[in-house]
């Protein structure tokens, strides 16, 4: 359970570049002189993670932005940690950095929740930030160690687009492949469920995002990769017709609307405006992550435990991802057992007699074993990011007895796991129900604008090209709150099953009418599309809050 492997696809070139950017750089540094830079180099290479899967045109920006955020994350909490020292250590002055630690996972939580940006997530922001902070009890600068973590960002945009050179298409082809095969699966077999639909809805979200990303859509010639996504793509929606009972009329399809591709995912400044809500999935996760990280970090400072952003950590690795009471549960077990088994490592790590370029090359394989990890079982990854983390620490806290180290962590460790739980299982206790029924109420919503559109433009207008864009990823979304839903609490999920699969429906269905309008563009039906969807809107009220 804690350190199984989920295939998800090869991830050893991933782990090779994360090594390779940390390494490369640090090895030159020590060889240069700079010894205590080498280490800190690896703040800043964690931005290559960040990029892998994405399509060489657009991860080029993606690696700088991640690497602007670490680098900017170092520095406030080296400067966090000069405030708490120029304050004498007392207790308010060891609350600084916690506050700081909390308010940037309360940030950085949101924004990569409300962008859906999945693993790693926001926790190595989180984690560089924690390190830093005890950079100036090792006289290095908040200026010092954002210089070095600099330096790790530059080796990792290099060493993230070396693939180029080799396959510049590769990441969108996978990407293509992948919602193809989930697609294949959906409309061939006889007993495809809704998860399965669901997944290649979520796969031709994705791979749509990565052929724009890619640029492939541009130009007058349509490539032959986007030519194959859009045959998925149009037998994903008669499969949808069909299994809904309304096969579509060939006879009456146009090449207009049908040949109209589908625009990109939503922009960047919709998806974070739309999470700006007490409801949402974001909003709730970010509360729930600020309070148990200020509430584990106080409780640190209070037992006077020497690493109180440990608990910190600990509290965030288990919440970011917004994880149901199962899951989470799961996660925190998860987060105990693989620190448990990173601080045994840890402690083999600094009873051996390794230093100077040993140091970095293990360290270079742990950042290996962490990226070919991170994705497929947090568990296993923390067991690795244990010792790396530790290893970084030492820098400030040279020669410190490893007794100390190891019982500190652990407590730390237990103490941000059980604040983690307290948050998932008793803050916002109903927010599980609130964000299903906002995420069907932002469907139902979508599908009315779109319908009364439809009245006046046709389904390949520019204006209703984006609301059918929208409903998309408001329908994948809906899809994940009722997952959550059904985990959290089943009694409550089955009574509002019928509903909340209503609203799935119409939206799937409406959306594959869209691709066969009639002859001038539009559904020849929107009043009884219209009558079905005032239907399901009257069976939504405040009371479904149970």
């Amino acid at each position: 359970m804690l350190f199984g492997l989920p295939a998800v696809g090869r991830r050893w070139p991933g782990g090779l570049r994360s090594a390779l950017a940390f390494g490369v750089p640090a090895i030159l540094a020590w060889l240069l002189g700079f010894h205590t830079e080498a280490l800190l180099v690896v703040s800043g290479s964690f931005a290559v993670i960040y990029g892998e899967g994405r399509p060489y045109r657009s991860r080029w920006w993606v690696v700088l932005t991640a690497g602007a955020a670490l680098v900017a994350s170092v520095w406030l909490g080296a400067t966090a940690g000069r405030l708490a020292l120029d304050f004498g250590e007392t207790g308010w002055a060891r609350m600084i950095p916690v506050t700081v630690l909390s308010v940037l996972a309360l940030v950085a939580v949101y924004v990569v929740a409300a962008l859906r940006l999945g693993p790693p997530g926001a926790f190595f922001f989180v984690l560089v930030c924690a390190v830093a902070s005890y950079l100036p009890a090792a006289d290095i600068s908040a200026t010092r160690g954002a210089v070095c973590a600099a330096i790790g960002v530059a080796s990792a945009l290099v060493v993230a687009m070396s693939g180029v050179v080799r396959d510049p298409r590769g990441p969108e082809r996978a990407a293509v492949g992948a919602a193809v095969a989930a697609i294949e699966k959906y409309t061939t077999s006889p007993t495809a469920s809704v998860g399965d639909r669901h997944t290649a809805a979520s796969r031709l979200h994705a791979a749509w995002a990565a052929v724009y990303e890619a640029g492939s859509t541009r130009g007058t010639s349509r490539p032959a990769l986007v030519q194959t996504l859009f045959d998925a793509h149009l037998a994903f929606a008669a499969a949808t017709r069909a299994r809904a009972g309304a096969v579509p009329d060939p006879e009456s399809a146009v090449e207009s609307p049908r040949d109209q591709l589908p625009l990109a995912r939503p922009g960047i400044g919709y998806r974070l405006k739309r999470s700006l809500h007490r409801d949402s999935h974001a909003a709730s996760t970010a509360i729930r992550v600020c309070c148990a990280a200020a509430g584990a970090g106080g409780i640190s400072v209070a037992m006077g435990l020497s690493r109180p952003d440990w608990a910190i950590l600990g509290a965030v690795l288990v919440l970011q991802q917004g994880p149901d009471r199962v899951h989470g549960t799961y996660r925190g077990m998860q987060r105990l057992g693989g620190t448990l088994a990173g601080v045994v490592l840890f402690s083999a790590i600094y009873l051996s007699p390794l230093t100077g370029l040993a140091v970095i090359v293990v360290l270079m394989v742990l950042q290996f074993a962490i990226e070919i990890s991170v994705a497929r079982n947090y568990g296993l990854a923390v067991t690795f990011i244990t010792p790396l983390a530790l290893l970084m620490g030492t820098i400030s806290h040279p020669g410190a007895p490893l007794g100390g180290i190891v019982v500190d962590r652990v407590v730390e460790t237990a103490v941000g796991v059980a604040l983690a739980f307290a948050a998932l299982w008793l803050l916002l206790p109903g927010a599980f129900r609130r964000a299903l029924l906002w995420s069907d109420r932002r469907v139902l919503e979508l599908t009315d604008r779109l319908l009364t559109a439809l009245r006046s433009e046709n389904a390949s207008a520019s204006a209703t090209m984006e609301l059918r864009r929208d409903i998309q990823f408001e329908l994948v979304g809906a899809a994940l709150a009722g997952a959550e839903a059904a985990h959290n609490d089943r009694r409550w999920a089955h009574r509002m099953w019928d509903r909340h699969a209503e609203v799935d429906h119409l939206g799937y269905e409406l959306l594959a009418r869209c691709w066969t309008a009639d002859d001038v563009g539009r559904p020849n039906d929107i009043d009884q599309w219209q009558r079905r969807h005032d239907t399901v809107t009257g069976k939504f009220d405040s009371r479904t809050l149970g």
